[in-house]
Formats: structure tokens, C-alpha cells, sequence
């Protein structure tokens, strides 16, 4: 398993765990785990084909509930700070 996927599933992890998380913040961290996913096990999509958001527009997306999450969800916020440098290690 790669850096990514198991940042991934510990960010999904966190996630189940934290109770008290904002139903916002945990609609956009699901939804944004799931559009990554997606994103880097898919080809690119064909011209004219509906696009996806970027995996760099879900980074920034990323680092601003990181930020937020930080004092209330410190897991959450390193599991989400874990995925972005895998992310990045990985060149995307």
C-alpha cells in the first residue's frame, strides 16, 4: 500500500472517529476524500467529458479545514495535513 492510500484511510479513519465534527466539515472532508480517490483511480476523463475538481484545487480545499479543524480535531487535522504531503511526495 502507498503513502497516499494509507494516509487515505487514515484520514477516513479520523474521520469515523470524531464525533463532534461539524456536519459541514465532514460532508466537505468526505466529499473531497472521495473525489481524490476517484481522481487518482481513474484516467482522464475525454474532452468534453464532465470534470472533476483538481486533486491542487482539493489541497487548497484540504489545508483551509486543516487550519480550522486544528484546536477542535487535532487528528483530523493531521490525518488531512498527512494526505496533503503524501500528495505531494507523490508529485500531484
Amino acid at each position: 500500500m502507498s503513502e497516499l492510500q494509507r494516509s487515505l484511510r487514515g484520514l477516513h479513519e479520523e474521520l469515523q472517529r470524531a464525533d463532534r465534527l461539524e456536519p459541514g466539515d465532514r460532508v466537505l472532508l468526505e466529499t473531497l476524500l472521495g473525489d481524490i480517490r476517484r481522481l487518482l483511480g481513474t484516467p482522464p476523463p475525454a474532452p468534453g467529458a464532465e470534470q472533476l475538481p483538481s486533486v491542487r484545487e482539493h489541497g487548497d480545499a484540504l489545508e483551509g479545514a486543516a487550519v480550522r479543524l486544528e484546536a477542535g480535531h487535532p487528528g483530523v487535522a493531521g490525518a488531512i495535513r498527512a494526505v496533503l504531503d503524501a500528495l505531494g511526495k507523490a508529485g500531484i
